[in-house]
C-alpha cells in the first residue's frame, strides 16, 4: 500500500512542480491600500479552523476589498459548518483527483481570478491547497516561510508560536508596512 501512496504523491509532485513552471502570472508587490481582491486558502477541516479566520476575511471586507476565503476540509463530507456563504466556499477529499489535485469549478473560479493579494494559510504539508497556490495566477502571494519552498513573493517567518492566529496578525501587519511611501 505504501508503494502506491509513494506513487500517487510523486506524480502528484511532479504536476506541482509542472502547474509552477507554466503558470504565467504578472508578480506584482501590493500593499493593502492599493489592494482591491483579496484571496484567502487555508484548512477548515474543523469548526474551530473555520471560526478562527473569520475575524480575518472580516478585516479585509471591512476595509472594502473583494474577499473569498477557500477552505480545504480534510474528509469525506463537509459539515454544518462548512456552508459557502458570500465571502466563504469549500472544498472536501471528494473534489481531489487520484494523486490529491483539487477540481472542481469552484476551485478553477479561484484559480483564475487574478486576486492582488492570495494569502495561503497551510504550511506545505496540506497538498490540496499546496496546489492552489502554484496554480493562481494572483499577483502577490503571501504564505509561512519553509526551507526550500519558494512559491510565495512574500514569506512570513515564525520561530516559536507557528499558530495561525499568529501568522494572520504578522500578514496584516506587513502587508500595511508594503510600499508605504510609494503608494
Amino acid at each position: 500500500m505504501h508503494f502506491i501512496e509513494d506513487f500517487k504523491q510523486k506524480v502528484g509532485k511532479w504536476v506541482f512542480h509542472r502547474d509552477l513552471i507554466k503558470n504565467t502570472r504578472i508578480k506584482e508587490v501590493c500593499n493593502l491600500a492599493n489592494a482591491s481582491s483579496v484571496g484567502i486558502l487555508y484548512d477548515a477541516t474543523s469548526e474551530k479552523q473555520v471560526r478562527t479566520i473569520q475575524p480575518f476575511v472580516s478585516y479585509f471586507f471591512d476595509l472594502k476589498k473583494e474577499v473569498k476565503a477557500l477552505g480545504f476540509v480534510d474528509a469525506n463530507e463537509l459539515s454544518y459548518c462548512h456552508t459557502p456563504k458570500l465571502q466563504y466556499d469549500f472544498f472536501y477529499k471528494k473534489d481531489l483527483n487520484w494523486y490529491y489535485k483539487p477540481e472542481n469549478y469552484i476551485i478553477n473560479n479561484f484559480i483564475k481570478k487574478e486576486y492582488d493579494i492570495l494569502i495561503n494559510l497551510c504550511d506545505s504539508g496540506v497538498i490540496p491547497i499546496k496546489y492552489l497556490v502554484a496554480s493562481s495566477i494572483a499577483r502577490f502571494k503571501i504564505g509561512i516561510y519553509e526551507e526550500n519552498y519558494e512559491i510565495y513573493d512574500l514569506m512570513i517567518s515564525l520561530k516559536e508560536d507557528r499558530s495561525t492566529q499568529r501568522l494572520m496578525n504578522e500578514i496584516k501587519h506587513y502587508i500595511n508596512l508594503i510600499n508605504k511611501d510609494n503608494g
